[in-house]
């Protein structure tokens, strides 16, 4: 197993109800081509490859993919919308584990998928923390790390304690860390590692907060901020030529994982389990991997862009359940 594939312990096939036999899956194709298509709700904003995933999706199954692109705040407050509203156009959700896990604790808009063939047919281990099972349904892993400029920020920080050096203040920019997101997972995977200090110290760099990770990419690019964190890794790919560099930090990469979510009473189902299905086949995970996105299935990795793979995969740790949702009121008061 390669060390970008993030496979981990946990059988799968102890847990997952049996393979759906090939008859039934074969009426649930039928039934999807006969609905005609699928809409998906995201919270991967920006990014080329659920175009590429759905794409790829239509041209073998004849389905057409529908997507809406939202920050997770805004998915999750849609999805409660419709479902109240009983008005429901998502059939399926693609957003963080932990935001997933939080939607189906407090409410019934999620339903559960079943038994899929490509995921009862992965012989090798996934995620420990992969909780709710019967609802969330793992397709990827977002790292993230730093993006720098590469002239202003040379050499750049090293470790999570470089962030702190007086030299990088007014330097920085981040992604909001009061509202779910990247920047919120990393605000909680630091404040647990490195403890409310280490915040209240980075508190003191003046940082500036943005909720457009794209044109933060840019903005470091032309020189207006020397840092941005934390940076999906699988963008790096899409920035070349510009002055920038992309880093990993020794302690390790933030990380969130992703999972997939069929919507309860959703006006395509069976389109909906069809989609979740392709995610977790060899040529959905290829696509992410080719992407820069972390596979969870082995025999992919090797897709990975060069450029990313160079990088240290090391993990330093990624964002648990917090029903109480404690992390953006205690943001705010760091970060005001």
């Amino acid at each position: 197993m390669h060390k970008w594939t993030w496979a981990f312990a946990a059988l799968i096939a102890a847990v997952m109800p049996a393979a759906a036999q090939s008859g039934d899956w074969d009426k649930v194709v039928a039934a999807a081509k006969t609905e005609g298509s699928v809409t998906l709700y995201t919270g991967l904003v920006g990014s080329g490859t659920t175009k590429n995933i759905a794409n790829a999706f239509t041209a073998k199954y004849g389905v057409r993919v529908d997507i809406l692109e939202v920050r997770a705040t805004e998915l999750r407050e849609r999805i409660r919308v419709e479902s109240a509203s009983r008005r429901v156009l998502a059939d399926v959700m693609n957003t963080s584990g932990t935001q997933t896990r939080e939607i189906s604790m407090g409410d019934s808009t999620i339903e559960k998928f079943g038994a899929l063939p490509n995921l009862a047919a992965i012989s090798k281990d996934i995620l420990p923390f992969w909780e709710d099972r019967e609802v969330n349904l793992p397709i990827f892993n977002l790292r993230y790390g730093l993006l720098v400029n590469s002239a202003q920020a040379s050499p750049p920080p090293a470790t999570y304690a470089d962030l702190l050096d007086p030299k990088w203040k007014g330097r920085i920019l981040a992604d909001e860390f009061r509202a779910a997101g990247g920047g919120q997972s990393f605000f909680a995977v630091t404040l647990d590692k490195f403890g409310r200090a280490w915040h209240e110290k980075l508190a003191t760099q003046a940082i500036t907060f943005t909720r457009d990770q794209r044109e933060a990419e840019r903005r470091v690019a032309r020189g207006e901020f020397a840092i941005y964190l934390p940076f999906l890794l699988n963008n790096f790919p899409s920035l070349k030529g510009l002055p920038l560099k992309a880093v990993a930090l020794a302690e390790g990469l933030t990380f969130t994982p992703y999972s997939a979510s069929l919507i309860r009473n959703s006006p395509h189902p069976n389109a909906g389990r069809l989609l979740m299905d392709f995610m977790l086949s060899k040529e959905g995970q290829s696509i992410y991997a080719t992407e820069g996105i972390g596979p969870v299935t082995d025999g992919v990795d090797d897709k990975i862009p060069a450029e990313i793979r160079a990088l240290s995969p090391k993990l330093l740790g990624t964002r648990n359940l917090d029903p109480e949702d404690k992390l953006p009121k205690l943001a705010n008061e760091l970060y005001k």
